[in-house]
């Protein structure tokens, strides 16, 4: 898995799953068993089921391009290009299996190779408007504006009502500095679906641009009516208070902001940059210190972002963004992306490891230990698991459970020195003196082998 771009460029496309099989009597059999196993959620299992039907017959594309797209799902990029590509070589005029492919290209950032497989797509289906917002995926990745915003312009000719083509489009013109097209493609957006909160949002943000604060203000509340617990509008409303000289009023709604996102780093600088005009210099420059430090991880956390607006269906980036959320202490949001991660591709064990670690230090024990018993029986080797479940049931005083976990972990990972003295001391409180002092003895030997030798 490719574990640890732009929320702001929210294309939306998507993984083309098969709707429909062809082939032999056998294949569409094949085909339909996986299929069913993979609506189930049972990814594993689907792609062991094709990966046994094709062992007898290779050339079954429906069945190939089935288990690209599961493979897709689990990260697995590079096995799930080659079936790709396999079931495009086998059915040439097969859609979806260019879709699919294309689809897998992007997710390896290989944008040239993509985009010509979409343009193929767009040859053999020219009244469709979906290979075309996936074509202007690959050119905004790779920073081409201008086309993107031509496969943009050609989708809507195709579905002229597509709210998110529109939203879409006013951020590639966005990123053109082309405000006046922004604003007119965020207008459409928002005529379409009047409650589509980020298309209020980013009006606001080109109307503050344009030099309009008045409407620009009017925009940013709408964005808030339709998402009150929403940070960004309140950030942008700072920023127009603040050009108005609304001091208190500014200060009010960017306080709010980082009370909704406490580490988004824009409303720090803007903030800090207000208490600094008024003399508040220490105040000032320790809100600026708290945006530089986050102005980084808020950067990758955008990338993941965007990689799920356009891929909702990527476990990867759900469980980086879990991993960039920890590290900013933010534990809720951090759980329910391992969550979302582990509804895509439950046998992720490190996922599934991470939840239950969270679920520990908030003292939610029972939930944890649920997690690491689930976690180990998708993974009865993984040594780490044990370990921390032994951890789990030492917190609930149950030493036998807790024995037992801590025997499994030394036996597969017998180097570790950690699990050694965790079940010696296991040992040692239950009665087991020569047991608790062998697994001690054993423990002191281990850390002293990791000691530099002295000249």
């Amino acid at each position: 898995m490719q574990k640890l771009a732009s929320s702001t460029w929210a294309l939306v496309a998507g993984v083309f799953l098969l709707l429909a099989s062809c082939g032999t009597g056998q294949e569409e059999k094949a085909w339909a068993e996986a299929r069913q196993m993979a609506q189930a959620g049972r990814y594993s299992e689907a792609i062991a089921l094709c990966l046994r039907h094709l062992e007898e017959d290779p050339d079954q594309a429906a069945t190939q391009l089935l288990m690209g797209t599961l493979l897709m799902k689990q990260g697995q990029f590079k096995a799930a290009a080659q079936a790709c590509e396999r079931a495009w070589r086998l059915d040439p005029d097969n859609i979806d299996a260019r879709l699919a492919l294309g689809d897998v290209y992007v997710r390896q950032r290989r944008n040239d190779e993509a985009a010509a497989i979409y343009e193929e797509a767009i040859s053999l289906a020219p009244e469709q408007a979906a290979p075309y917002r996936k074509l202007a995926i690959a050119y905004l990745d790779q920073f081409r504006y201008s086309e993107a915003v031509e496969a943009l312009q050609k989708a809507l000719a195709r579905e002229p009502e597509h709210v998110s083509t529109h939203y879409s489009l006013g951020l590639v013109y966005e990123r053109q500095s082309e405000y006046g097209a922004a604003r007119a493609a965020f207008e459409r957006a928002i005529a379409l679906d009047t409650a589509y909160a980020l298309a209020h949002y980013h009006l606001g943000d080109i109307l503050i641009k344009l030099g309009h604060p008045r409407e620009a203000e009017a925009s940013l509340r709408a964005a808030l009516r339709c998402r009150p617990a929403y940070a960004e509008p309140y950030a942008k409303l700072g920023q127009v208070f603040f050009e108005q000289g609304r001091n208190a009023e500014a200060e009010e709604a960017l306080m709010q902001a980082i009370a909704l996102d406490p580490v988004a780093p824009e409303p720090y600088h803007r903030l800090g940059g207000l208490y600094l005009r008024h003399g508040k210099v220490a105040l000032g420059q320790q809100l600026l210190a708290v945006f530089e430090r986050l102005r980084v991880v808020n950067e990758e956390i955008t990338r993941q972002r965007y990689i799920l607006a356009n891929f909702p269906d990527d476990a990867d980036a759900h469980y980086n963004l879990g991993i960039l959320y920890v590290k900013q202490g933010r534990y809720q949001e951090a759980a329910e992306e391992y969550r979302q991660a582990l509804a895509i591709y439950p046998e992720d064990a490190s996922a599934r490891n991470n939840l239950a670690n969270i679920y520990l230090k908030q003292q939610r024990v029972a939930e944890a230990i649920r997690e690491y018993e689930n976690l180990l029986a998708f993974n009865p080797r993984y040594a780490q698991g044990y370990s921390n479940l032994g951890t789990a049931y030492l917190l609930t005083k149950n030493l036998g459970r807790a024995t037992q976990a801590f025997q499994k972990a030394v036996r597969l990972a017998p180097d570790n020195a950690e699990n050694h003295y965790n079940l010696g001391l296991l040992y040692l409180q239950q009665g087991q003196q020569a047991e608790g002092e062998a697994e001690m003895e054993t423990y002191h030997r281990l850390l002293a082998a990791k000691q530099p030798a002295t000249p």
